[in-house]
């Protein structure tokens, strides 16, 4: 691990405190209110076909990925306010790696995400959450691949229609530990609302209650501990139990389709500008070319 990420390691620590000790602040439920419990279930698909990978400038070949995603959540409506999440999630990217390049053919996460919902006053609100669970190539399992990544963000509803906040997301392993900065959500209209959130920020049309139609951005991607003999079994024992952090930047349009009794659906595709590997430790680094790319998700909530 890098020297800042060690250094920023606290600070998630820090984060998490806040998060959990939240409740303890808060009042208690109103009068009346009771608990309530809403699940949802979500699955994603996602490819992008083939590219030029570069490795110190350098054309070493074509790279493809495939993204799916698997995510319980449940939430518990506490009536006052503080509302909890808890969840379960296994996400993995695959990958069609060029010959000769020490790079993992999959990467995946197995998490159980954690988090909170603190309305502080009526227009001030704090939402945060801890995914801790194995970040890796799944070759052989060790202490190093935990890791609990850290989301968080404070939020200012000047009113109904319009909030602001600051939000980041913190992984000290990533090549970038901490991401995010200042975002808006706004109602623009009844049919139109602007959403500069990450990590996917985007402007919707709402033509009925039904559909909603989207223009805007993602970032995908992870920070994952390689086994111990993966860069052995490829010729580049330097890679063997180092942590790699992988990067898309996409932009492109979208549907989303209330089918009912729950259902819902979302198709998205466009371009992903930026494709990359990064290994902090070795200062290596591999470049993708821009590419289409593709992306569906099926989601039920109750």
């Amino acid at each position: 691990m890098s020297t800042i990420a060690r250094r920023l390691s606290p600070i998630a620590g820090i984060l998490l405190a806040v998060a959990c000790g939240a409740r303890s602040l808060a009042a208690e439920p109103a009068p009346g209110s009771k608990p309530d419990y809403h699940g949802s279930i979500d699955t994603d698909f996602g490819y992008v076909p083939g590219s030029t990978l570069h490795y110190g400038g350098t054309d070493v070949g074509k790279l493809s990925t495939t993204h799916s995603r698997l995510r319980y959540t449940g939430t518990f409506i506490s009536g006052g306010d503080v509302d909890w999440t808890m969840g379960l999630e296994y996400s993995r990217l695959d990958f069609g790696v060029p010959k000769g390049q020490p790079l993992p053919p999959s990467l995946g996460a197995a998490t159980i995400p954690l988090g909170v919902r603190w309305k502080i006053s009526d227009r001030w609100s704090f939402r945060g959450e801890v995914a801790p669970g194995v970040y890796s190539d799944f070759q052989d399992i060790e202490g190093s691949d935990f890791n609990a990544p850290i989301t968080a963000g404070l939020s200012y509803a000047i009113n109904d229609g319009l909030v602001v906040s600051l939000q980041v997301s913190i992984d000290a392993r990533r090549d970038i530990p901490v991401i995010g900065g200042p975002g808006v959500w706004w109602r623009i209209s009844p049919r139109w609302t602007l959403s500069l959130l990450l990590p996917r920020p985007r402007l919707e049309f709402h033509p009925s209650d039904s559909w909603t139609f989207f223009v805007g951005g993602e970032i995908a991607g992870g920070a994952y501990q390689l086994g111990s003999n993966s860069g052995t079994k490829r010729g580049a024992p330097s890679m063997d139990s180092v942590n790699i952090s992988y990067r898309e930047i996409r932009g492109g349009i979208g549907a989303d389709w209330k089918i009912g009794h729950g259902f819902f659906l979302e198709a998205a595709g466009g371009w992903m500008f930026d494709r990359r590997f990064v290994v902090d430790d070795l200062r290596r680094t591999w470049n993708g070319n821009g590419a289409p790319y593709g992306r569906v998700q099926l989601s039920y909530r109750y």
